[in-house]
């Protein structure tokens, strides 16, 4: 049985990665729309399980999407949960929804949320996580979260015909001591510092996960051109290997893989394979810069990208 999808629809973008985050978790398949005339067309095009309605939106306001819903017989059974941080505008809703949660919304508030669609729910089919899917060091996603986010990014293209996402690949540059103990404190300095700089950088629905051997991986997902992981990738070189003013310049990374994923991929063991093989030509051949390979390009690198006006 697919897992139950629920579709969020949020102009915040840290709220909505709240949300997505802790649904990722609970085994959802999720969904982040920010605008409301789009979710009233994603809407028209899927059957989630649960709406997470935000009310103030662009485009078209929650409370519109709410009557929608309500009146098409195909939607009007869908459990809504609309968020607001204004209580009374909730209370003047014509339609009442299903439930209504308060701004600012915890994660135990979600947590709770998802224990009682479980219990409701008739079709649901909820695996949760045995482990955190966070390290230690850098609160960071593992590689099983990132590789399950991997997975519902190609279904969600393959469902909604979008052209394409994108998987960037860091890798830290290495120092060499003799103090085993130093080293090992530089390096932790370094993979947190890294962590904070890339979570400053890209967008918070973005999947930002550190693997073993302190490489770096990112999901950038819905992308509308190959130009955008380019750029992304571009400044993210360009931030994290800046000369700090006054001071000797510290590359904290020495290398970026970016493997643009569309729907000729048929499978996510594909992707996870051509990651591997992206993997295998930037870090362990040694290169440096930033190297873009597609489906037909895996093992064909094309060459650096220019550096960003101000380098």
């Amino acid at each position: 049985m697919d897992k139950p999808f629920v579709l969020i629809i949020e102009d915040d973008r840290d709220i909505a990665a709240l949300f997505r985050h802790v649904m990722d978790l609970a085994g959802y398949r999720t969904e982040v729309v920010a605008n409301g005339a789009a979710g009233v067309e994603r809407l028209m095009m899927s059957l989630p399980d649960v709406v997470l309605l935000d009310l103030s939106l662009p485009g078209k306001s929650g409370a519109e999407i709410l009557q929608i819903m309500k009146g098409n017989y195909r939607l009007k059974k869908i459990p809504v949960v609309v968020v607001t941080a204004f209580a009374e505008i909730a209370e003047s809703l014509d339609i009442e929804p299903d439930l209504v949660m308060l701004k600012p919304v915890s994660s135990n508030q979600l947590t709770e949320l998802v224990q009682r669609l479980r219990r409701t729910g008739k079709k649901r089919d909820i695996t949760p996580f045995g482990k955190s899917p966070w390290g230690s060091i850098t609160g960071l996603y593992n590689r099983s979260f990132f590789e399950i986010r991997l997975d519902y990014a190609l279904k969600s293209l393959k469902e909604k015909g979008q052209k394409q996402f994108a998987v960037l690949l860091l890798g830290p540059s290495q120092v060499e001591s003799d103090d085993k103990q130093a080293l090992k404190k530089y390096n932790e300095g370094s993979i947190r510092q890294i962590a904070e700089l890339l979570k400053s950088t890209v967008r918070p629905t973005d999947t930002i996960a550190r693997f073993e051997h302190d490489h770096f991986f990112i999901l950038i997902e819905n992308v509308p051109n190959s130009e955008i992981p380019k750029m992304i990738a571009a400044r993210i070189e360009y931030k994290l290997n800046v000369k700090p003013a006054g001071e000797k310049e510290e590359l904290l990374i020495s290398s970026i893989g970016v493997l643009l994923c569309d729907d000729r991929y048929e499978h996510v063991y594909d992707i996870q394979r051509d990651i591997k093989a992206v993997y295998n030509s930037v870090f362990a051949e040694g290169q440096t810069g930033i190297q873009i390979f597609d489906h037909d390009t895996i093992r064909e690198p094309r060459g650096p990208l220019p550096k960003p006006r101000g380098r």
